[in-house]
């Protein structure tokens, strides 16, 4: 509803910093996996995991656990429950409505509405909280927003960069900028969890009533993951006897590209990306958790591996099919045609295949508790 307050993540309409991490870590990810794919691909259409042109054996280099014993919780929580509650008391936060001249580290209310030739781009239009400094929307944004005054609407064009609204219409283009600043915010005032609460937001009466309907909710969504919460389980009980050291390299070569490639996203130097991530600098990364993270990566390739040659685990045209669409769908402005990005990334488009059928194996035949007979 327009005009009610509750909080919306600011910058939403802005392509958010998680998702840019999201789509630069599948293109980092499928690169090395390529790499370890070509030291040991499966074939398609084979029941067993060959090391296809490779020196080595997957089970020189890592130890698996007795996964056939795994019992895998995937029961909710009460601290489950917490934290749905808790987003529910942050999504209807009201604040204090307060008149005045906006001024860095202020959290506006604002309607937003840009224009692209004297005409409304949708995407750049909402009604939404801006903080003012946070580095959330369009660099200049906030900065244009700074000694504007409440009731009133400021005007300015600003250039908007490639990447920002994953919109071509939008994205590299110049978009004048109206935006009403209703109030800026003062005190939060968060709800409490009652009846009241439950029955504004939904069609139940009590917490009760709620709190079970969050229970199955969340129970059928860890159902959906089973194979994901499997994966982790085994990871756990696998245990790498030693690293490749070509592996090693590739993986700390592509770890780091993952970094570099969202600097040219947002169309900064490669320091100031670590930066965003709480690092003093690339070397102060690479001496605190770029080794651990390569190493997990590693890891988990040899761990497919590994499980796909134990059980004969392999996947059919049609699966690898639709991994090759899903990451394209990714990747499409990068590349001039699917069948492109297909030739370039085959090996690794082949792992991650095989991972997903690893995971869907562990799904179905490993113990699942879901925490029923305990309650």
């Amino acid at each position: 509803m327009a005009g009610k307050n509750t909080v919306n993540r600011p910058g939403s309409t802005v392509k958010s910093m998680r998702g840019i991490i999201i789509t630069v870590s599948v293109c980092a990810v499928l690169f090395l996996a390529g790499v370890i794919a070509g030291l040991m691909a499966p074939s398609i259409k084979k029941k067993v995991v060959e090391m296809s042109g490779s020196k080595y054996n997957v089970n020189e280099y890592i130890e698996v656990g007795d996964y056939k014993s795994l019992n895998v919780s995937i029961a909710v929580t009460q601290d489950d429950i917490d934290a749905e509650i808790d987003d529910l008391k942050e999504q209807n936060t009201i604040y204090e409505q307060l008149g005045g001249t906006v001024r860095d580290g202020d959290m506006i209310y604002a309607d937003i509405v840009g224009y692209i030739n004297g005409r409304r781009a949708g995407d750049t239009c909402t009604r939404d909280y801006v903080i003012i400094g946070s580095g959330d929307w369009p660099e200049g944004f906030e900065e244009a927003l700074t000694g504007a005054k409440t009731g009133k609407t400021a005007e300015f064009t600003l250039q908007i960069p490639n990447g920002t609204y994953g919109n071509d219409e939008i994205d590299g283009k110049d978009v004048l900028f109206k935006v009403k600043i209703e109030y800026i915010c003062g005190d939060s005032i968060v709800p409490e969890y009652n009846d009241d609460l439950v029955q504004s937001v939904s069609e139940y009466n009590t917490t009760d009533e709620y709190n079970e309907y969050l229970r199955q909710k969340l129970l059928k969504e860890n159902e959906a993951d089973k194979g994901e919460f499997a994966w982790t389980d085994f990871l756990e009980i696998c245990k790498v006897k030693e690293y490749p050291k070509d592996m090693m390299k590739e993986a700390r070569k592509m770890v780091l590209q993952g970094y570099y490639d969202m600097a040219v996203v947002y169309g900064c130097q490669k320091e100031e990306v670590f930066e965003m991530f709480g690092y003093a600098s690339e070397d102060d990364f690479k001496k605190t958790d770029l080794e651990e993270l390569a190493q997990d990566t590693v890891k988990e390739n040899l761990a497919a591996m590994a499980l796909a040659e134990l059980e004969g685990i392999s996947y059919t045209e049609e699966e690898y099919n639709e991994i090759v669409n899903e990451e394209y769908s990714y990747n499409e402005e990068e590349y001039s045609s699917k069948d492109d990005y297909e030739k370039k990334n085959e090996q690794a488009l082949k792992n991650e295949t095989l991972m997903k059928a690893v995971k869907n194996w562990l799904a179905e035949n490993v113990l699942f508790d879901t925490g029923k007979e305990a309650e």
